[in-house]
């Protein structure tokens, strides 16, 4: 009675387990839950649904064409492993075994971000030395800082404060040109 009705009559695979029935309520909810088996001559689901015993249940699916197959009492093997840790060798084992261990076994070095920012700064570094040491020193033009106009006409917020007055000025100017005529 935990699972809705409309679930219930959604389901290819039931597999019921021993209910035992200690109240009236409960009596009534065995019944019930036995009405939701295919029909059967040969169980009386109320009372069986009672007497499974450890490792029992009743067992009924859909065959290939969906019609629900007839029930059937029947024994549950127990799961065939062990709830215990993997010894070493065994987790040796398993990875030697596997197919990836040829593309994903291999230790990889690659450079950090930290060593790829610390390799640009020398180059530049570098070249900035190797530019300084070239005889630049007596030319005026890279010796001069630009001046403010041109680092502010250069700068990308100027320009596009610039663009987007440019634009709202245009708008205004073919909207009321066009509101005239």
């Amino acid at each position: 009675m935990d699972v809705s009705a409309s679930v219930l009559s959604q389901l290819g695979l039931k597999i019921q387990h021993a209910l035992r029935a200690f109240t009236a309520a409960d009596r009534k909810t065995i019944v019930q839950t036995a009405a939701n088996y295919p029909e059967t001559t040969f169980y009386k689901t109320e009372d069986l649904i009672t007497e499974l015993g450890i490792g029992e249940a009743l067992v009924t699916a859909l065959n290939e064409k969906g019609i629900p197959t007839p029930l059937v009492q029947t024994m549950l093997l127990p799961p065939r492993s062990r709830m215990d840790i993997l010894s070493p060798q065994e987790i040796q084992s398993l990875v030697n075994s596997s197919v990836l261990v040829p593309k994903y076994n291999k230790t990889l070095d690659s450079d950090s971000a930290f060593e790829i920012l610390n390799k640009k700064i020398e180059a530049a570094t570098t070249a900035v030395e190797a530019g300084a040491s070239d005889g630049n020193k007596g030319n005026k033009e890279a010796d001069e800082a630009p001046s403010f106009w041109d680092s502010l006409l250069h700068n990308t917020v100027v320009k596009s404060m610039m663009r987007t007055a440019g634009n709202a000025l245009v708008r205004n100017v073919l909207g009321s040109f066009m509101k005239r005529r």
